[in-house]
């Protein structure tokens, strides 16, 4: 009898630990946010475009002024936002230096042409955000972090005569 409840026990154990392994496994997957990061930014605004020649492609930018950033101390990636998430593109601008973070029908061609077919599966977001809130993520000593701005203007919506013209700003 006592083997029996031995074993009963040690199967329990082993149950509870295997539970207790998951749900601690599963709880990685929740992104930490840095209350620092290794650059500076300026005022982030937000902006709905339009092409002129072709008004069923609309979308909109976040514009994210970088006032300073050392490749070697963070790389930035993306920019979550409005519960979607696009990559960031350094440019020069009138401005300076920013992180433009496209959502509209240029996003998505640029996004087709880089998926992989294993990646196709959407993950749910990871923040809650409100409209006047995105988290970028970056790459600090080989690890991906995750920083919040705050703050979010919505400037007026910005009309280009056609695509070239917007990619040429």
């Amino acid at each position: 009898l006592r083997d029996i409840l031995k074993r009963t026990d040690m199967k329990k154990r082993s149950i509870i630990l295997l539970v207790a392994i998951l749900v601690l496994g599963s709880c990685s997957s929740v992104k930490k946010l840095e209350t620092t990061a290794p650059f500076t930014l300026g005022e982030t605004y937000a902006q709905k475009w339009v092409i002129n020649d072709k008004p069923e492609e609309i979308g909109y930018e976040v514009i994210i002024p970088i006032l300073s950033l050392e490749n070697d101390e963070a790389i930035l990636k993306n920019l979550y936002h409005k519960g979607k998430m696009t990559p960031l593109e350094i440019k020069l601008m009138e401005i300076g230096n920013v992180a433009i973070a496209e959502f509209g029908p240029v996003a998505i061609e640029k996004e087709a042409a880089s998926i992989v077919p294993a990646e196709m599966d959407e993950e749910p977001f990871p923040f809650e955000l409100t409209e006047t809130q995105a988290v970028i993520s970056y790459v600090n000593n080989e690890k991906v972090k995750y920083y919040k701005i705050n703050g979010i203007q919505q400037n007026p919506q910005v009309s280009y005569p056609t695509v070239v013209a917007k990619n040429e700003r």
